[in-house]
């Protein structure tokens, strides 16, 4: 049973390989160059209507005895179907967009070496949930001036180390308590985020993560030019429920994320789309 302070629950789906050895140029014109990973955001109150949104979505593709709705064995014109119904639903997306070529080989002396698929997952994450933390934080002091709790439910990958991920998070919560992070331009928020409030599930039982999928994938297909089914639609759609920063007008750094970050890289300009549309600039 979840104590009385937890407030909002978020599901965390990803697209495409967190891997980032590095790889021949041929292998690499083979395989996206792309990871995304995205949390929906909703309300304690909200989670109990989210299977019914997926059930919904299944009907509307026609495909009610589905078990897992699954966004890229949908036709282009389902994935944008189930798209705009998602945009219609009381929640909040952020998404972290990796273009991994900059990342390849880069020496982490914090880590001890270079990151590995397992760190570069985490990483990724700890960019995802101290956005998602702090938008949780400044909503529930606005709204009940108390600090609530947002269960965290992830997508199960087969291989990770959960058991790291954790004590990773757990070292971040404290460092922001102590006021001790490394990098200090965001941080998670300890009160919001509480590892005894995660959980690891396959995400064909759980509606809220074929729902996070959606997002994942829909911004994956965007972000990728190369992708034979490259399309800006779907993740269009879903801009008016993409989170906004305090004090912006755009989702740009915050709602979604590109990495590397400017001073480590760029991205290719065929793929740079995507981001103008949520508020990036290349002036």
């Amino acid at each position: 049973m979840l104590p009385s302070n937890v407030g909002y629950v978020v599901y965390v789906d990803e697209a495409g390989d967190p891997g980032v050895k590095q790889k021949t140029a041929s292998a690499i014109a083979h395989a996206s160059e792309w990871f995304v990973i995205s949390a929906m955001v909703v309300s304690l109150a909200r989670d109990r209507d989210v299977p019914m949104w997926a059930e919904d979505m299944r009907d509307a593709v026609r495909k009610p005895s589905l078990e897992r709705l699954h966004y890229r064995n949908l036709s282009a014109p389902n994935q944008l179907r189930i798209a705009r119904m998602l945009a219609r639903k009381d929640l909040r997306l952020f998404t972290i967009a990796s273009h991994k070529t900059n990342i390849r080989g880069y020496q982490n002396a914090r880590m001890g070496g270079s990151f590995g698929r397992g760190e570069f997952y985490n990483w990724c994450l700890r960019l995802l949930l101290e956005r998602v933390s702090d938008w949780c934080a400044r909503r529930s002091l606005k709204q009940s001036e108390e600090l609530e709790v947002a269960k965290i439910v992830f997508s199960e990958r087969g291989g990770h180390d959960y058991d790291h991920l954790y004590g990773y998070l757990d070292t971040l919560a404290m460092q922001a308590e102590n006021r001790t992070t490394f990098i200090k331009t965001k941080e998670i928020v300890p009160g919001v985020l509480q590892t005894r409030h995660c959980s690891v599930m396959p995400d064909h039982k759980i509606a809220g993560l074929q729902l996070a999928d959606i997002a994942a994938s829909a911004f994956f297909q965007a972000a990728d030019s190369l992708l034979p089914k490259h399309s800006l639609a779907a993740a269009s759609e879903l801009k008016a429920r993409t989170a906004i920063g305090p004090k912006q007008r755009v989702a740009a750094e915050y709602g979604l994320l590109r990495l590397p970050f400017r001073h480590q890289g760029e991205i290719p300009e065929a793929d740079r789309p995507l981001f103008e549309m949520f508020g990036y600039s290349w002036d």
